[in-house]
């Protein structure tokens, strides 16, 4: 983390985990801990041009991307997916860039396409949403 984009690091954060679980979590902390990080260098510095992305910009180039994500995935699988089980996979570029209510958002689009039987209604965390081909 820095106190200004055009600046090195003050420190790093490092992660270390064997469980895919940790990882879809780690990811999930990290989007959200860089949003709020931009947030505030924002409030802080008063310029006439945003240095920080539209969070809302991020989650719409986002959305087809992770939908894309878990077709290859399906298709690649051939079974049922557990999609914590898969957190690179899923995310691919936007992992820690984007939370994980923008996969619920990818699977209710692929369940309006046809493409999957399930909208994930009902699963409490988005994580625990298990997809299969249609």
């Amino acid at each position: 983390m820095s106190h200004s984009p055009r600046k090195r690091p003050v420190y790093r954060l490092v992660f270390a985990t064997r469980s895919p679980y940790g990882l879809w979590v780690f990811g999930d902390a990290v989007a959200r801990a860089r949003a709020e990080w931009w947030k505030q260098l924002e409030e802080r510095e008063e310029t006439l041009f945003s240095v920080a992305p539209d969070p809302k910009e991020v989650e719409a180039r986002a959305l087809p991307v992770i939908a894309a994500n878990l077709e290859a995935l399906l298709a690649r699988t051939g079974g049922p997916v557990k999609m914590v089980d898969h957190s690179l996979e899923v995310f691919g570029e936007f992992y820690g860039q984007v939370t994980e209510p923008v996969v619920r958002l990818a699977v209710q689009l692929l369940h309006k396409e046809g493409k999957i039987p399930t909208s994930g209604k009902g699963v409490r965390r988005t994580r625990e949403i298990v997809i299969r081909a249609a």
